[in-house]
């Protein structure tokens, strides 16, 4: 695998770095900035210092650097609490990015993920959002999460995250835009997300479980529940479609994109590769690894994501655990959200599933993003503000 190559496709306009995945992440963070804490301005004198090719070591070094600036910025006694929000919210990021790169079997990966959660607690302090921090029950361990309260008569949004993502991400993906529009909004890592993977809850087949925990956490918090929806973004959009499938509670569905066949997404991406043995394939991942240090680390992030040193062996263990969702079961009116970056067989699945329920309800619709939308990458990370727009005009239309 080359430099420039990526292990999945996920935009379709390059930026600046040579590598793929880490040019996609700039992207991302740009999104975040549309919307709080970063500037492009903060961003672009980074990537500036980061170079074209920058190995994981120096994009780590690089946002743990500015996190510290940042926290120098924040000891001005005379900061008002709104000025304090925005350095707090761009210091939580820059250490969520400096996460993306660092080996989460290493000594410094727990204690970065807490630097994180302690800046993002002060962020939203300094916000005045009205959010609890909090923990589900689950085999023998917990799920946390955050919730945002805005009214008991609200409408409700649980926010489900994929491969990629941590509770923390949820805040720019749903949290707060749909607190500014009134929501309540659930957001929660499931098993494999976050660092949940570090006290042994790796990805489990069957989401449709902690997430109807998390319905239930709901029911006891507010009782005149009504008017929940789920909103899934990337793997998110599997782990919502097995909810949806099984739980009648969930009254509406959004996802980017919706997908029913998660063994076929890694059968199109790694396709031939992944019928060799696996003493060969951890050979050749080691000679990626020379070649392409982003995509190793993302392959050993994967790996710890299900419990395992052995990429090989997890994807196996995809093949062999993974369900197929029925959709047609799903009767809730639905949001399908695709940008034409996506890989194709994430598009194929999002038309299937389009097709099969859409004469199911009249509010169902399926949103393609363009390149010249500037939200047509993976999750819409490269527009985040258009994509609140469409998911929460959407809603409010559902639920009026």
């Amino acid at each position: 695998m080359k430099e420039s190559e990526v292990i999945l496709k996920r935009q379709s306009t390059k930026l600046f770095f040579k590598n793929g995945d880490t040019d996609f992440f700039f992207n991302w963070l740009l999104g975040i900035g549309e919307v709080f804490g970063f500037s492009h301005g903060e961003l672009y004198y980074l990537a500036q210092r980061l170079g074209k090719s920058p190995k994981p070591s120096t994009w780590k070094k690089v946002f743990l650097s500015h996190a510290d600036y940042l926290a120098q910025k924040l000891s001005n006694p005379d900061l008002s609490k709104q000025s304090k929000a925005q350095y707090y919210l761009a210091q939580t990021y820059s250490i969520r990015s400096a996460i993306q790169f660092i080996n989460p079997f290493s000594e410094e990966y727990l204690p970065t993920v807490q630097r994180m959660e302690e800046s993002f607690k002060k962020a939203t302090y300094s916000l005045k959002a009205p959010i609890e921090e909090l923990t589900i029950h689950y085999q023998e361990s917990y799920l946390p999460g955050y919730y945002l309260h805005s009214g008991d008569d609200c409408p409700t949004l649980i926010m489900i995250g994929g491969g990629d993502t941590y509770r923390e991400d949820l805040f720019y993906f749903a949290g707060y835009p749909g607190w500014k529009r009134g929501y309540n909004v659930l957001m929660i890592d499931l098993p494999g997300q976050g660092s949940n993977p570090s006290r042994e809850l790796t990805f489990d087949v069957n989401a449709a479980t902690p997430i109807s925990l998390c319905i239930d956490w709901l029911e006891n918090k507010n009782p005149k529940l009504n008017h929940l929806a789920i909103y899934g973004v990337s793997g998110g959009g599997y782990f919502t479609a097995q909810a949806v499938e099984q739980d009648t509670r969930i009254q509406a569905w959004i996802a980017s994109t919706p997908i029913y066949d998660i063994a076929e997404i890694f059968k199109k991406e790694f396709g031939s590769s992944l019928k060799t043995p696996s003493w060969l394939m951890n050979a050749i991942l080691r000679l990626v690894g020379n070649l392409n240090e982003a995509a190793d680390l993302n392959l050993q992030k994967y790996a710890w994501q299900f419990g395992t040193t052995d990429f090989k062996k997890a994807i196996d263990e995809v093949f062999k655990r993974a369900k197929v969702v029925n959709y047609q079961k799903v009767q809730c009116p639905c949001l399908f959200i695709m940008g034409e970056g996506e890989g194709a067989e994430l598009q194929r699945q999002a038309k299937v599933v389009y097709e099969a329920v859409k004469s199911k309800n009249s509010h169902t619709r399926l949103q393609i993003f363009e390149a010249e939308s500037g939200a047509d990458a993976h999750c819409q990370v490269n527009n985040l503000r258009l994509v609140h727009n469409v998911v929460f005009d959407w809603l409010d239309t559902l639920f009026e």
